[in-house]
């Protein structure tokens, strides 16, 4: 084969039949990981919050559950540290039943409406995701 020659056309079957492929895979791949996907409108969704010190020492943060988001949806807390969420809940409804995280094995029933709390074991550094228990509503934790 000389310069710019097209490849022979059986080479050229080959290569869309692997481009197809890898189109085919990336798509199912995105379809059966919507929990790592993250779209633009996501991140502009995005409302941050940092964990203070509690009166008994213990980090906290206040979560509102609401109209279908947790605000902040972005917590910022110290890794190595116990970590209280309070979370008020203003309505609720089916995402407004239970908040999970599930790598920290951790689970809270929600109220229709008030506050309730949960103590988050001290972890390592790193992101954790919180969700309503259909994995609907998420947000993350980012211990520093």
């Amino acid at each position: 084969m000389t310069g710019g020659a097209a490849p022979p056309r059986p080479a050229r079957r080959r290569l869309l039949g692997v481009a197809a492929g890898v189109a085919l895979a990336a798509s199912v791949g995105a379809v059966l990981s919507p929990g790592l996907r993250c779209s633009s409108a996501d991140l502009a969704q995005a409302r941050e919050g940092t964990a203070r010190a509690g009166a008994d020492g213990t980090q906290e943060i206040a979560l509102v559950a609401e109209r279908g988001e947790y605000r902040p949806n972005v917590v910022h807390a110290r890794a190595g540290a116990p970590l209280r969420l309070r979370v008020l809940v203003h309505e609720g409804g089916a995402c407004a039943r239970r908040l999970l995280v599930p790598d920290l094995h951790a689970a809270l029933d929600l109220p229709d409406a008030g506050s309730t709390e949960l103590v988050l074991p001290a972890a390592a550094r790193g992101s954790y995701l919180f969700t309503c228990e259909g994995r609907m509503v998420k947000g993350v934790l980012v211990l520093d």
